[in-house]
């Protein structure tokens, strides 16, 4: 933290703060869903439309809040979708039709969605090069912080109160955070622009983002990583029953310890990178590893309980080490093209892309194959993102790309 100059570490907290608060207003749905079925009588099967309508929006405004982002003022968009998202969890406290609370949640996945890419784009804009891996890299961990704030919070309002309450509290908390920090990032933001010098940087056409450089391969890479990382978040607690033969309370129990691994994951992805200095590489050494995992978790889960656990919390551990590698250091690469938060809102939309298949793919797999399906299935995907990010990783070595 010391490289940071004052105003790159008022920015960088503001940031973490405001992206720490969109997830409270986006990832507190889970453990009020029982709660929202047994309120309108429906099954579990239609309560899970309401995280689909979120997923698609989601997926589709991150391209959009991408070429947004890299036109209009970031603190002002990031503002739009967290104050947006605080009034839509608010509304839907008090909803008293489900179709109703289907619509609010993919206004919400709209919302959300405008808000990191213009993160991406502050980082490649106002901090110097010297500090943007690290400022990238620690903006990831949001992702387990996020998690747990909005997981304690919801469960425990509706545990103790109603899921009403929790949808409430969890907007205004959002909103109660989100003022102060786009307030920080727009002061902040002006401070270093009046001292910035340079001439603005001209944006590369949207074709030669695409065309002429290896980002499609990255993308690939992203819906596979969404595949396997969402197939065990979705499916962990049913995949343990089935194959282990435990109750659902002994399920959930051991599940819980999938996003503290998760966290030493991402630290394991930092170590990579740090290590070879190159992210194709320390991304392709993940998938490789969650490769030779997924082969081996299908015998090790019909042998020992012990060792299907440990091998599936490592599996969701490398997919989680992928995601700062993916989503938050490789956009960084497309700063020559000034293209850095299409990039990263593309890149971000793959991942969910392959959330979504998760869902239903591995559900099919399960079905028709038994788990063992679904294992071979992270093998394969891991696999192609594996050549894939070789693929790239000569291609930036020829000259196509900076890394």
């Amino acid at each position: 933290m010391k490289r940071y100059t004052k105003n790159e570490l008022c920015l960088l907290i503001a940031c973490f703060a405001a992206y720490t608060s969109a997830y409270i207003s986006r990832c507190n749905l889970s453990p009020s869903l029982n709660a929202i079925a047994e309120t309108f009588g429906i099954s579990a099967a239609q309560a899970g439309l309401i995280p689909t309508c979120f997923a698609i929006p989601y997926a589709a405004g991150q391209i959009i809040s991408g070429l947004l982002a890299d036109r209009y003022p970031a603190p002002r968009l990031m503002l739009i979708g967290l104050l947006g998202s605080s009034l839509v969890n608010m509304v839907f406290s008090v909803s008293t039709s489900f179709p109703l609370l289907a619509a609010l949640w993919f206004v919400n996945g709209l919302l959300q969605s405008m808000i990191w890419t213009p993160v991406m784009r502050i980082i490649v804009s106002q901090f110097r090069e010297t500090v943007r891996d690290h400022a990238a890299f620690f903006m990831s961990l949001t992702l387990i912080l996020g998690y747990l704030l909005a997981w304690a919070l919801s469960g425990l309002l509706t545990s103790l109160l109603s899921w009403r309450a929790a949808f409430l509290v969890s907007g205004l908390v959002t909103a109660g955070i989100a003022v102060p920090s786009i307030l920080v990032i727009r002061n902040t933001s002006a401070d270093i622009q009046a001292q910035n010098k340079e001439q603005p940087q001209e944006r590369a056409p949207v074709w030669k983002l695409l065309l002429g450089t290896n980002l499609v391969l990255l993308l690939v890479c992203c819906v596979a990583e969404g595949y396997v990382r969402d197939s065990i978040a979705y499916w962990a607690a049913k995949l343990l029953m089935d194959t282990q033969g435990i109750d659902l309370n002994s399920a959930v129990g051991i599940i819980l310890i999938i996003p503290c691994v998760n966290f030493l994951g991402i630290q394991m992805g930092r170590a990579a990178y740090k290590r070879t200095g190159n992210l194709f590489l320390s991304s392709g050494i993940l998938f490789a590893v969650c490769t030779v995992l997924s082969l081996v978790l299908g015998p090790v889960s019909g042998q020992s309980f012990a060792g299907c656990v440990v091998v599936l919390v490592l599996v969701s551990a490398m997919a989680y080490g992928l995601n700062p590698l993916l989503t938050n250091l490789m956009p960084l690469m497309y700063s020559h093209l000034n293209r850095v938060a299409l990039a990263a809102g593309l890149l971000d939309a793959m991942v969910y892309v392959g959330s979504a298949f998760s869902g239903v793919f591995a559900g099919y797999l399960s079905d028709r194959f038994g788990w063992d399906g679904v294992f071979f299935s992270w093998a394969v995907v891991s696999l192609i993102g594996t050549l894939l990010l070789e693929i790239a990783r000569r291609m930036a070595k020829r000259g196509t790309e900076h890394t």
